[in-house]
């Protein structure tokens, strides 16, 4: 692992800070002193450092282990000044606009966090730099571990390393504790061997190198005074030599990556310095040398070979020597089913090499051969597109695969794009080689333009193979950090080539009737325009928001809901809150619906049927969404509607290959299961365990009724109870989702919490961990950041708690059907007769199988998703099976 990692002992820096500098103040008289200085110090560590990795430690301001032992611990220190503690608040919002990573531990120091955290970090290869002005830091200095000692002012520094300590105390880092130990710290109360100096303290410690050492040779010290000292003493000179250790094997809240420093914005900071009114930074900051964001990324370096056909075979050699390849395919797309090769870039150990291909060319025989072998590992990014380019040219793509793509996924869920390019500035702070043309357009490295130089297109391979290298170098250690090995290993790696044979699978769609019922459509659109115009008097475009809202609130004079920038809201949630007051409002929101329809699910689809297979070839996303789950796209499957006549309508356009029917296996109420899994309430999970309706099992419950006497009233508001509790529902948005009144939506949700109160419990924990830790997690380690729990803005920090609420219950049962995933095509693999996976759905999987087989393939599917985890209560699946995806009946499977 490489980087350099920047460790900075907050308070000890805002203290040389305050005291360093005269008392400025603002205007309106709140002193910054220590602010500025702090500002001043930080850019220019910044500058000077460049760091990949960034902690602000802190003091957690509350007795730690160490007064425990001794209460006497840093007894004898003044109060910090009432100005200096005013600035405390301000100097973390600077360390947040500087977007530097702040965690305190309570119990412990800032130094046991930097002393873990540097310890950690020297072992996986990265050069650490500590920035205090405590002398204590000194202990820790090893290979790969300097301190900046921070001596006088906020500019005078030392430069600490092991010949630094040497030179000063004749003494290694190591031996500094036993010094402490003897002579004692009188700036933390540490009492030492009373009439021990420093000078005593390194005369015995030359000679026996450690207080162990010392005491068991105490017969050999010659002066009976420091004798009888040591002897008397004894237990007080451990004791301060525990007090002076540094914990460095803390079990820290964070990872090494939680640290990764991205680079400031020069604007936040300008805006800071300008609130604070640092008139010198924010000249500084204002000038055009400054406007762009610091932490100037640089380029990667690399060094890439051109190859001719005669060099192949000895790269393949190498290649197979060494046991795995670095991949990265350029290709041209002329159209959507068409993909043309421009050259295959190899990496083998440390050197790049690119092979340039004519559009029209074949892949040579030697590469062929590479490709196919299924022992040699491949590490690439989106190496998903990667075998459907093989697959397209009928080559294959075998072997272990390693993909950086998913790794920074995992490691980083919700950054945004995981573009190569994105990846090494995240994690490599340097800059991969895109091509881009005379207006400024960047093009992707499969959809580059046919006529680049072998030159051009050799150095784009060049500088992403390096790129890849050095992620596989780092991501993997991440990973393993955060507790994300085994569900990458497990489950997202395999899943992979299982996404793959989806997509290249694809599922078969008839045309006809879709044409047929978009006909009717266009049909009923008409009569629609007709009778809003007539019922508005007027004729107007029904498709603009704008003239849509002066027809409503002005010309019918309708009580508006909400306003927006630009005027008053038409958005659906309007629309259906003005229902009551007007009958064009539902005329108008059919309308709009047959509009998505159309555009979204008939014309598209249409579009999207390949003419040579006649199946339309979703891409199933696997490294987008914060939660883990699924999306799909071109088309997206995960939006068609289910429950309207409409959405059976477009899903019966859905058919199987001839001879045989489609399947479908459902998790039933998984994420309820979890839930269930995941508080105990023994309450709520006796439903599951007893196999009965939990809708109808709470709405008795909650009601005070017999199972039997449940009406469907009432079991559609414990449904909505049962599922809104997950997305931490209110009782305002219960009494809008069930028709009732607040105060009779309120009394609801008490009332089930009174029958649930282990589901109450754990929800209410899910906030307060998540918000200890900054971070949300599934059951198999999935990591959901959620900084904003902390976030002053209400409308952020609300979201955040929600988001704390579903992550570990929706990422959960994601992370549950994508290892059924796995396992399911893991034995399809070995029975290829018994049918094909086609698509992921929620919590559904579509299967293609022979009329004859169904009942034996739902019997593995059945096995495999319901035994893909073992949860308190029971996992089940409902199957279905018919000529369709819109008409498919229900089938019960003998045990």
């Amino acid at each position: 692992m490489e980087g350099k990692l920047v460790i900075i002992d907050t308070y000890s820096l805002a203290n040389r800070a305050f005291f360093a500098l005269p008392p400025l103040a603002t205007s309106d008289g709140l002193v910054t002193n220590a602010v500025y200085g702090m500002a001043m110090m930080l850019l220019r560590l910044l500058e000077e450092t460049k760091p990949d990795y960034f902690l602000a430690a802190m003091d957690a301001g509350v007795p730690t282990f160490r007064h425990q032992e001794y209460d006497a611990y840093k007894g004898q220190r003044l109060k910090m000044e009432d100005s200096l503690r005013t600035q405390i608040p301000i100097i973390k919002e600077l360390l947040e606009r500087l977007k530097i990573r702040v965690y305190e531990h309570p119990g412990y120091e800032a130094d046991d966090i930097i002393g873990t955290m540097a310890k950690k970090a020297a072992r996986q290869g990265l050069q650490v730099e500590i920035v205090t002005g405590d002398r204590d830091s000194f202990q820790l200095v090893e290979p790969g571990i300097t301190v900046r000692y921070t001596k006088k002012g906020i500019t005078e520094i030392d430069r600490v390393d092991e010949a630094f300590v040497q030179r000063r105390y004749q003494l290694q880092p190591a031996q500094l504790i036993d010094l402490k130990g003897l002579m004692g710290d009188a700036s933390d109360n540490i009492p030492g061997v009373p009439g021990f100096g420093e000078k005593t303290a390194l005369k015995y410690l030359a000679e026996y190198a450690t207080i162990d050492g010392l005491y068991q040779n105490l017969e050999r010290v010659a002066r009976q005074r420091d004798r009888q000292l040591l002897t008397e003493y004894k237990d007080q000179a451990y004791l301060s030599r525990r007090l002076a250790t540094i914990v460095t094997d803390l079990d820290l809240g964070i990872a090494l990556a939680d640290c990764r420093y991205p680079g400031y914005s020069n604007q936040e900071l300008l805006e800071f310095c300008q609130t604070y009114q640092f008139r010198t930074l924010v000249k500084k900051l204002g000038s055009e040398e400054q406007a762009e964001t610091v932490a100037q990324h640089r380029s990667i370096e690399f060094e890439v070979t051109i190859l001719d056909a005669g060099e192949l075979g000895p790269l393949v050699a190498q290649a197979l020597e060494a046991g795995s390849i670095i991949l990265q395919f350029l290709t041209a797309v002329a159209n959507w089913s068409l993909v043309r090769w421009l050259g295959v870039g190899i990496g083998v150990g440390d050197r790049n090499y690119f092979y340039p291909l004519r559009p029209d060319q074949e892949l040579p025989e030697p590469l062929q051969r590479l490709l196919a072998d299924p022992n040699l590992r491949k590490t690439g990014h989106d190496l998903k597109k990667q075998l459907q380019i093989a697959a397209h040219h009928q080559l294959a793509l075998a072997g272990p695969l390693e993909d950086v793509l998913i790794q920074g996924y995992l490691a980083n869920a919700g950054v945004g794009g995981m573009e190569l390019e994105n990846l090494s500035e995240i994690y490599l702070h340097a800059t991969v080689k895109t091509w881009q043309n005379d207006r400024g357009t960047k093009f992707p490295v499969f959809s580059l333009p046919e006529e680049l130089s072998r030159e051009v297109l050799s150095e784009l391979a060049g500088s992403r193979m390096t790129a890849i290298r050095r992620l596989r170098q780092e991501l993997p250690v991440l990973l393993e950090e955060m507790g994300l090995a085994k569900l990458y290993q497990e489950v997202e790696q395999p899943l992979i080539a299982t996404l793959f044979a989806m997509e290249r699978a694809g599922i078969r769609v008839d045309p006809e009737p879709l044409r047929s019922f978009g006909s009717l459509l266009k049909t009923r659109q008409v009569e629609l325009e007709r009778e809003i115009y007539d019922s508005v008097g007027a004729e107007f475009n029904i498709g603009s928001p704008k003239q849509l809202g002066a027809i409503l609130y002005e010309k019918l004079g309708l009580k508006p809901p909400k306003k927006t920038k630009t005027g008053y809201s038409t958005d659906a949630e309007a629309l259906e809150n003005l229902a009551e007051q007007h009958p064009v409002i539902p005329l108008i929101l059919e309308y709009r619906q047959n509009l998505k329809l159309q555009s979204t699910y008939i014309d598209s689809l249409i579009g999207l049927i390949n003419p040579k297979t006649g199946r339309v070839h979703t891409t199933f996303n696997q490294a987008v969404t914060t939660t883990g789950r699924l999306s799909s796209t071109d088309p997206n499957l995960q939006n068609i509607p289910i429950r309207t006549e409409e959405g059976r309508l477009i899903r019966r356009a859905f058919l199987p290959a001839q001879g045989s029917v489609l399947l479908a296996a459902d998790y039933s109420q998984i994420e309820l299961r979890v839930m269930a899994h995941f508080s105990k309430d023994p309450g709520f999970m006796e439903a599951f365990l007893k196999g009965e309706d939990i809708h109808k099992f709470t709405a008795a419950a909650v009601n005070g009724v017999a199972v039997a006497e449940v009406t469907r009233t009432m079991r559609d508001q414990a449904k909505a109870v049962n599922f809104g509790i997950i997305y931490g529902i209110s009782g305002f948005g219960l009494a809008k989702n069930i028709g009732v009144g607040r105060k009779e939506a309120d009394q609801f949700i008490r009332a089930y919490f009174e029958k649930y109160p282990g589901v109450q419990a754990y929800v209410e924990q899910l906030i307060e961990t998540a918000r200890e830790a900054g971070e949300a997690r599934t059951l198999f380690g999935r990591v959901r950041k959620l900084p904003d729990l902390h976030s002053r803005n209400f409308t952020q920090r609300s979201f955040a708690e929600r988001m704390a609420r579903n992550t570990p219950i929706q990422g959960t049962a994601a992370d549950i059907i994508k290892l059924a995933m796995v396992r399911i095509e893991r034995r399809l693999s070995e029975r290829p007769e018994l049918g094909k996976m086609l698509l992921q759905v929620h919590d559904e999987l579509v299967f293609e199988v022979p009329e004859a087989s169904w009942r034996e393939l739902a019997r593995l599917v059945k096995q495999e998703m319901e035994g893909a985890v073992e949860l308190s209560v029971p996992l089940v699946i409902d199957v279905k099976v018919g000529p369709n995806w819109g008409e498919m009946s229900t089938m019960k499977l003998e045990d």
